[in-house]
Order: C-alpha cells, then structure tokens, then sequence
C-alpha cells in the first residue's frame, strides 16, 4: 500500500491537487529537468543528496579486544539486512561496548536515519527505528528534517539500479561518498498533498513498525518453545489455549458484527437521504441502533466471491504497477484479459495455484483455442510476470511458472514484399493517401501504431525525417526517401479538412486513421492484385531485410527500427535466400 502510494504521487505526479484531483491526470502543469531528463510538477526541484541530508560513515571496531563488543550500543552489519523481510532496523546481531564505539570513527544515528549498504553488497535499504551505529558498509543518510526520511527510503529504493552504477572498484564495488552527494533528488515543493502523504506514511509506517516487534517476539517464542515441546519437556495447557482461542474468536466476531451493522445502518440512511430532512434521519438512525442493539447481522459472501475479490485485488495492484513501468495502455489490457482468463478457468485464490494448474490450462487453453506455441509462450511469460511480481512483494512464497520452461517454437522464414510486388501495390493505389501512406512504410519501416499517431507537424520535409514514438513513448527520428516526400506533399496539399493527423478517413469528419483502418486498407489493395497477405508489419520486416542484405550495419538497422536489443533487430530481418545461393557458388564452388 505504502509503496504503491509513493509510486503514484510520486513517480506517475497523480498526488492530489487543489480540487483533491489526480494532478497529471487532470492536466497539471509540467516542466522539463535536465537533470533528471524527465518532465516534473511545476514548482518542485531537484537538489544533490547532500543537502537533503546529511551523509555519515560506520566503522568496525577491533574483534582483537573482545571488550569492544557486547555492550549497549546497537551496531548494524549488512549481514543484519540481508535476509530482513521488514523495512525498519532496530537491533542486529552484535552490539558494541562504549569502548568499542570510542575506538572507531564510526557514528551514532538518530532514530529514522536510512541506512544504505555502500559495498558488499550496494543496495539494502532499511530505516533505522532505534538510536544506532554501523559498520563501514554503509553511507547513512540522516534528512535535515526528520519528517522527509520515509521519502527517502523509498526514493532511495526506486533508484537503487541507478545507485548500483554509481559503484566502482577492483575487488569489489563500492559507492563512494562524493558520488552519493552529487546524486539528484527530486523534493516536491512544501505542498498540503506532500504534507498529507507525510502524515499517512507516517501512521502506515509506526503500524507496520509494531507488527514487526510483534512478529518477531511470537517467531522468537516459537523458536523457543517447539524444541521443547518436540522433546517433551513442556506441554500446553488445552483449557488455558482453548479459553485464549474463544476470547480471540469472540473478539473477532463482536468487530464484525459491529462493522455490519454501521454499514447497514449507513446504507439505510443514505436512500433515506433523498426524501427525509436531517432531524428526521437523526431519528431514524438512533430508532435502527436501540432496535438492531441484540441482533446480529452478518453479511453472505460465498467462497467463490471471496476468491474473486483477492484476485481481482492482486490483479489490479499489479497492473498498477505494469502501468507505473511504463506499459501501455493496450499491453495492460491484454495482460489483464491474460489472466483474468486463467482465474475464471481455474478458480483457485493466486496462493492456492500450482504449477500443474497453470500447465493444464495452458495445455487445455492450445487444445481448445487451436492456439500456436508462440501464444501460449506469450501467455506463459505473462503468468510468469504476474506471479513473479507476487513473489517479490511478498504476496506468495514461491511462483508456480518457475518450473514452467519457455514454449520451444517454429522458426518460420517469414516472407518479405519484393520489388515486382510493391510496385503492383503502387500502380493499383487509386488514392494518393494509399500511395504516400505505403511509400511512407516501405522507406522508413516505421511500426504501425507510429505511422497513426503522427502528425502532420512532425515532418520535415526539407530534412526528410518525421518523429515517431515507439514503444514505451521512446521518440525517435526516421527517414524517408524521395518518392514518399513527393506523394506525401501532393496528399497533404489537396486535404481540404483542418486535422492536424498525417493521415485521416476519407469520409467526413475525417478522423485520424485508426490501427485496423491502416490494415484493413493494406489487405483490400493486396487483394486487388492477388497477394492475400499484406499487412503493415510486412513493410517493416522488408525493409530491414533489405537494409542488412545491402549491407547496413546491423547497429544502424537496429536504431533505424528502434529496437531495444539487436536480438530482435535479427530475428526481423531474413537473410535473402538468393544471397546465400550467390555467396555459396562463390566461396564453396
């Protein structure tokens, strides 16, 4: 929850504004930071970590003198961290004597410092819930005001990678001081949103902080007790358990029973609302108390609901967090699709399915569906993503796609539109909207959904350029030749409407051209001269092919397409089967 709260108001800037609206969301005003080549909210800066907090050193004292150890003072390793499930410290393994502390140039804490491994290895977090000191495998950082220090950790948490590549080293990788002063933090400006964020942040983390103390006692106690119990040396006493049990139970049910009869009594007297003035619900409300004092109200929910409710929330927190990455509108939807699906068909909560579930479905899923072995790989790697993700944020133990190994599929050469075929294309194009818009693919091997969000304003004629936005919202240029420029400038001059879209409909009102507008025309041309299989990615991968045949760089085929790996660059790209035949008559014979 704590997470996923600094992630919207501070990640995706949807905290709420003036009118309690999600300010990016509603329009906020955004400015571009160089520093952290990222648009921010109006008014908020960027400082260097040093002066948002101040930076201090651990040290070790000497194991030679066994009197610098056992003492009082709290002394934390990054041993203490590394198998820590919670996000506070407040005790380690070994304490240090007065002695000890007086002998190094270690530093005692405040109480909500952040404690950040430096070293060996970079990158445990942890905010410190007592008085304490370190040793040299940290940079601890103590805010200037104790009030941003849960900022901080989490700050601090979402730009660990970035923090990673701060270290350097021989033997091992350490993060040196005068890098991490340098590092930008980005401090919203001192608004009642940030202010109410403190304060909840604040409550969410003293909760959690208790449980942590809880937990840890009762897993000490039953440390204590089960070897004693397993030997029989102790035994329970069932009377003395058996009256705890039915005080919890009773405790328990009392809640409830109360919270239902609030709810009740709410929902009563908000449809009496609409016909009944206030003295007269303020009657009603306390007849319905006095009336209901001795009865119990207890809400059905079926099985089935309660396992629809916990997955459905899981599914949403994690699609939240699919969107916060930067995952587009149209991946989360087949993602939620994906797996709503498969918890429809299995009917299990997510801590209940098991590897086997997901393997029969899956197997059910390509019977059924006739599917190919690159759909139900897709699916499994979106299973994996799903379950993955629950893992890490500790809603199960162990992901049951781990054993579910990648779906081994055909390698198919995909075929490419030759010269003979795209002049066809061109010579039966009755439109010059078709003719720019299939010249405007051919040369630049653009992906579809870049060709429909550009604009007429992203041009550049003179240049012959035009700016995408790839996947991810990656901008990037390409380039078009001669020919696209001319049918482009012929279509663009006889447009009588004022869209400012490249390329619109026909008919009025001339809306921009959707993704299946743009198929659906490529397929009706390609029947015209009897090539059934004409679609825009096939412009894309013809063009790559080419490039790398003619030979391109493969780098440059790679930045041209805008791809992230060159991996992919290769699997789009064929290799001409004329090419081979040429080359081995002249290096074999």
């Amino acid at each position: 929850m704590a997470k996923q709260l600094y992630d919207y108001w501070f990640v995706q800037f949807d905290f709420p504004n003036e009118e309690g609206k999600p300010y990016k969301s509603s329009g906020g005003k955004m400015v571009w930071n160089e520093t952290l080549k990222r648009e921010i909210p109006e008014g908020w800066n960027v400082v260097n970590l040093i002066d948002f907090a101040e930076i201090k050193n651990g040290a070790t004292p000497s194991t030679a003198n066994p009197l610098n150890y056992g003492g009082d003072i709290i002394w934390i390793t990054p041993k203490d961290l590394s198998d820590q499930q919670s996000k506070f410290v407040y005790r380690g393994e070994r304490n240090i004597s007065q002695l000890g502390y007086d002998s190094c140039s270690t530093n005692l804490l405040p109480a909500n410092s952040v404690l950040l491994s430096s070293r060996a290895p970079i990158g445990l977090v942890s905010i410190a819930k007592a008085e304490l000191c370190t040793n040299q495998g940290f940079k601890n950082l103590v805010p200037h005001d104790a009030n941003n220090s849960l900022y901080l950790y989490y700050y601090i948490k979402h730009h660990i990678r970035q923090i990673e590549q701060l270290g350097s080293g021989t033997t091992f990788k350490e993060v040196s001081r005068e890098d991490l002063c340098k590092f930008p933090i980005l401090m919203p400006c001192n608004t009642l949103g940030y202010l109410l964020w403190v304060e909840r942040m604040t409550q969410i983390a003293d909760e959690q902080f208790i449980l942590t103390k809880e937990i840890a006692t009762l897993s000490k106690q039953r440390d204590e007790l089960l070897p004693l119990l397993m030997n029989g040396q102790v035994s329970v006493n069932y009377h003395l358990s058996k009256s705890c049990m039915r005080q919890f139970v009773y405790s328990y049910y009392h809640s409830l029973k109360n919270t239902m009869k609030q709810k009740f009594i709410h929902s009563v007297l908000q449809e009496l609302s609409k016909v009944l003035d206030s003295q007269q619900l303020d009657f009603v409300e306390n007849t319905l108390e006095q009336k209901l004092l001795d009865l119990d109200i207890i809400e059905q929910v079926t099985n089935e609901e309660l396992v629809n409710q916990e997955n459905e929330e899981l599914l949403t927190a994690f699609l939240s967090a699919k969107k916060i990455e930067g995952c587009s509108a149209k991946t989360i939807k087949y993602y939620k699709s994906t797996i709503d699906h498969l918890f429809d068909e299995i009917g299990k909560t997510t801590a209940e399915i098991t590897t086997n579930d997901i393997r029969s479905y899956l197997a059910y899923y390509q019977e059924q569906k006739q599917s190919s072995k690159v759909t139900i790989d897709n699916m499994r790697r979106i299973f994996s993503s799903f379950f993955s993700w629950l893992e890490d944020e500790d809603y199960i133990v162990k992901s049951p796609v781990r054993r579910i190994h990648k779906v081994r599929t055909d390698t198919l050469v995909k075929e490419v539109i030759n010269d003979e075929c795209m002049e066809l294309l061109r010579d039966n194009c009755t439109e010059i909207r078709d003719l720019a818009m299939i010249d405007l693919l051919a040369s630049t091997g653009m992906r579809v959904g870049e060709l429909v969000q550009m604009n007429i304003d992203d041009v550049d004629f003179q240049e012959r350029q035009c700016k995408v936005f790839g996947k991810g919202n990656k901008e990037r240029e390409v380039y078009f030749n001669a020919r696209a420029k001319i049918h482009l400038q012929q279509y663009i001059s006889q447009r009588e409407d004022d869209n400012p879209a490249l390329f619109v409909s026909f008919s009025s009102p001339h809306k921009r051209l959707s993704i299946s507008g743009v198929e659906v025309r490529l397929r009706t041309l390609g029947r015209r001269i009897n090539l059934p299989k004409i679609h825009p990615h096939k412009f894309r991968r013809t063009l790559a092919t080419m490039a790398i045949d003619k030979g391109m760089p493969i780098e440059q085929v790679q930045r041209l397409l805008g791809h992230v790996k060159i991996d992919t660059t290769l699997h789009y790209a064929m290799v001409n089967q004329n090419n081979v035949k040429l080359a081995h008559r002249r290096y074999i014979g």
